[in-house]
């Protein structure tokens, strides 16, 4: 009976079997033999088979989290193979923890996802989950902008999307040193675009594409200036903060190719419709051309300032 048991669960790696399904799976198998005694021969066979595989760590039992054909239909538990390590002197419901821990690799797991997950109630959890960082296996983090509680294996770095990356400082983004790198990085990429404009002087369509640079030489110049102590990756300088700041405020502009150029800002020269007279008197209203008018555009004094009359 266990060999039978650890060859459907290793026929459902994934997803596991329910108990009602994997009982299924054994009554399909069983021989007339196997029934002959009692109808119920089958299933206690089952439930000592799968409480030994299960004490001797080669099974484990998980809260089922959807409902499917795979995980056999309905709520309740899956059992499958027992995966990733093994821990010496762990009672079984410590090794439960940590293999929902151990399995969500850098992404770390919420607590209240091991709740269910394991179906402990939350006392028994915190007490396993407090033995565990005592014993350095696994430790607590916050993710970036929120309150919610992640455990991961201590051995393990947090992914970027957890701790929020190399700009943030105790789940708080370091905006003014963002900002420094912005500001650095612009007038870098205007120096790039001048740079081009002088080199094809004749040829738009040239200096436009000269104009724009990699990310990867954006976070190589931040390094070779010595502007981070340590070395900036592609996601660090685009998609996590300078470069996609930057083209949010209106200063750099980004293709497709994710390649960035700086935007320059054009001077807006005043209209000289703007300087009219006309325009800033407060009696234009009433002003009606004719020499016999006492507001005229023939003896307006504001047309005598403006023109020099």
């Amino acid at each position: 009976m266990d060999a039978q048991i650890l060859r459907l669960l290793n026929e459902h790696t994934e997803d596991g079997l329910s108990n009602a399904r994997l009982l299924q799976e054994v009554s399909n198998s069983a021989t007339p033999e196997d029934t002959a005694e009692s109808p119920s021969s089958v299933t206690e066979q089952l439930g000592s088979a799968i409480n030994r595989l299960l004490a001797q760590g080669t099974i484990e039992m998980l809260r089922e989290t959807t409902t499917g054909e795979a995980a056999g239909g309905g709520a309740g538990f899956i059992l499958r193979l027992k995966r990733g390590s093994q821990l010496s002197n762990a009672s079984p419901e410590e090794q439960l923890v940590f293999s929902i821990i151990e399995e969500s690799q850098r992404m770390g797991v919420w607590i209240r996802d091991i709740r269910e997950r394991s179906g402990l109630n939350e006392v028994q959890l915190r007490r396993l989950l407090k033995a565990l960082e005592q014993r350095k296996l696994v430790r607590s983090i916050k993710a970036a902008g929120t309150t919610k509680k992640t455990y991961i294996l201590s051995s393990l770095e947090a992914d970027d999307t957890l701790t929020g990356g190399t700009f943030y400082s105790d789940q708080q983004l370091d905006s003014e040193f963002v900002q420094t790198l912005l500001h650095v990085c612009v007038n870098w990429l205007l120096q790039r675009r001048r740079t081009a404009e002088e080199k094809h002087p004749d040829d738009s369509f040239a200096q436009r594409d000269a104009s724009f640079v990699e990310s990867d030489e954006v976070a190589r110049y931040i390094h070779e200036k010595g502007l981070c102590r340590i070395q900036l990756g592609v996601a660090d300088v685009e998609r996590q903060a300078v470069l996609d700041i930057g083209v949010l405020d209106g200063k750099i502009e980004k293709r497709l190719n994710h390649t960035y150029r700086a935007i320059r800002k054009q001077q807006l020269r005043p209209s000289p419709l703007a300087s009219v007279p006309c325009l800033q008197c407060p009696v234009s209203a009433e002003c009606t051309p004719g020499l016999g008018r006492l507001i005229s555009p023939e003896n307006c004094e504001y047309f005598r300032l403006h023109f020099d009359l």
